[in-house]
């Protein structure tokens, strides 16, 4: 790759499973929108948001969330953002454990996320399983490297998984960097004044 730029969706597409590697369109598997593709560029640290979650519905809070951090750090080259359902028997244990009846299938949340006309074309809703993304992830990086592009996933985070008085410890889902949002809920990282507490252990959010 010798360009000064690269589009995204082609890397994934060429390496998700779920994609005939003869298949070179940048609409296969619907891999982010037709306008404003995400575009890798030289010289820059190219960030993917990964927003892992049930999303069991998806909800506005769970939108408000990721749209928040997605627009709030262009300063830091976020490019696209990748939304991880997790696999059914996580959320089934999940819901079990709350006593809770609802309990949609991965396909049904992924059908939910795609038809929210307020998704920007340049997320995209992967609905493979949790083993798969760590394949498909590994692919991705390498082959992105190889073609010379600095790249690195953040991962994003709801309130209800930091916390000042929680045991997060500033690695998530092999990303060591991490947003989060009080666009959802309420966070106690935001003091009264609007201000931000500091985490333990020098983690500043």
């Amino acid at each position: 790759m010798t360009g000064q730029t690269a589009d995204l969706g082609k890397y994934i597409a060429e390496h998700h499973i779920d994609c005939p590697r003869s298949t070179t369109s940048i609409g296969h598997c619907r891999i982010f929108g037709k306008e404003n593709r995400p575009l890798l560029k030289r010289g820059q640290k190219n960030r993917v948001l990964l927003y892992p979650g049930c999303f069991n519905p998806p909800h506005l809070g769970h939108y408000n969330i990721l749209r928040r951090a997605f627009e709030g750090s262009q300063d830091i080259n976020v490019i696209a953002a990748i939304v991880l359902l997790l696999d059914d028997d996580s959320l089934e244990a999940k819901c079990e454990a709350k006593g809770q009846s609802l309990v949609l299938s991965r396909s049904e949340r992924a059908c939910l996320w795609r038809s929210d006309a307020r998704v920007l074309p340049q997320w995209w809703i992967y609905d493979g399983s949790v083993r798969d993304w760590y394949w498909l992830r590994e692919d991705l990086e390498n082959a992105i490297a190889i073609d010379g592009f600095d790249f690195q996933f953040a991962s994003v985070l709801g309130p209800d998984h930091i916390s000042r008085f929680g045991s997060y410890l500033g690695w998530n889902w092999s990303c060591h960097e991490t947003i989060t949002s009080d666009a959802g809920r309420r966070s106690d990282l935001v003091k009264a004044d609007g201000s931000l507490y500091t985490l333990p252990d020098g983690f500043t959010p």
